[in-house]
């Protein structure tokens, strides 16, 4: 798969994304952040989980279908997520909210990256063919399935380019996992500390049910 390829695949989860983000602001107000970060994060483990059962032989229909989903659940509970965390905070402590939610936004991807690329590498290296390869061209075949697939073209061995590329995708679909295990446990955090309603909707339920008591007073 050449760069172009790449980003072609990457277009389900950036539509997901930003198909889930129109309308969170509009679930939330009628479900509350609570519901609303906890249906995207089920969106996001259950698009993981069906990742995860990826082989050789999965299509791209698939992964455009799995990848799609976890985009919406993505852009879905984590709009919603960061907004209701800044909408809890006064004004006064607005300022270090919005910089805190800043560095999350920021270091999450790379904790994830470590995390589920040491899972990936992990599998890999431990699953990928080396048995009857000189040093040199095992340890570059251990390294990097970039490195696999070139000696096995250089060695002219169909049996090792399919044997690194089942390491891979079995080092993804494990990567898959742990994200979708994440996921679920960020349901369970979302149910026990997300507020069922943001403050400001709160605010405005208050308001309204004493406008119709001033009027006829």
């Amino acid at each position: 798969m050449d760069a172009q390829g790449a980003g072609f695949r990457l277009l389900p989860t950036i539509l997901g994304m930003a198909v889930g983000a129109i309308p969170a602001d509009r679930v939330a107000a009628r479900i509350g952040p609570k519901l609303t970060v906890g249906l995207g994060l089920a969106l996001i483990a259950g698009g993981m989980a069906v990742g995860s059962t990826m082989t050789a032989a999965t299509t791209d229909g698939l992964v455009a279908a799995w990848t799609l989903v976890v985009g919406f659940g993505a852009g879905l509970g984590l709009a919603t997520a960061a907004s209701a965390a800044m909408v809890e905070l006064d004004a006064e402590h607005s300022g270090v909210g919005s910089a805190l939610v800043q560095a999350v936004i920021k270091l999450g991807p790379a904790f994830g990256a470590t995390i589920l690329g040491s899972v990936l590498t992990g599998t890999y290296q431990r699953l990928v063919p080396l048995a009857g390869l000189p040093a040199e061209a095992a340890a570059a075949v251990r390294e990097s399935v970039f490195g696999g697939l070139a000696v096995a073209h250089q060695a002219g061995s169909s049996a090792l380019a399919d044997g690194v590329r089942s390491a891979f995708i079995a080092g993804m679909d494990d990567a898959l996992r742990v994200a979708a295990i994440i996921a679920a446990l960020g349901i369970g955090l979302a149910m026990a500390f997300m507020p069922r309603r943001s403050r400001i909707t709160a605010e405005e339920g208050a308001q309204s049910g004493h406008e119709p008591a001033t009027a006829t007073s």
